[in-house]
């Protein structure tokens, strides 16, 4: 099991758009990794591990309508991961939620522009 305490030290001593890096990240992991057949054990993993980061985004600072958006999807996905993961229709629902939403939260973050990759 993840050192939670330390995932979390370590997040928050980031930048804001670094922070939103990580979730883009986390949530690229997700998608991969909903897509293998270790996905059992892993997705629920990650699924925690993107809901931490938006409990800390929140805490922090107001995150948007979209971070909600995003943090609500996430939380349906574990309530129901049980009944879930050998459904692959729903684990290919899940991967694509993790797709779409780690290209929104990277774009977001600002970490990819020009300006801050200059910085």
């Amino acid at each position: 099991m993840p050192d939670w305490s330390a995932i979390e030290a370590s997040f928050l001593r980031q930048p804001h758009a670094q922070q939103l890096g990580e979730l883009a990240a986390s949530l690229a992991r997700l998608n991969s990794w909903s897509q293998k057949s270790a996905r059992e054990e892993v997705v629920p993993v990650l699924l925690s591990e993107s809901l931490l980061y938006l409990s800390l985004l929140q805490r922090e600072s107001q995150i948007n309508g979209e971070l909600a958006q995003l943090q609500g999807l996430l939380q349906d996905c574990q309530q129901n991961w049980v009944d879930t993961w050998d459904n692959s229709t729903e684990t290919t629902n899940i991967a694509d939620i993790a797709s779409t939403w780690s290209q929104r939260v990277l774009a977001m973050s600002g970490v990819l522009t020009s300006e801050s990759m200059s910085a």
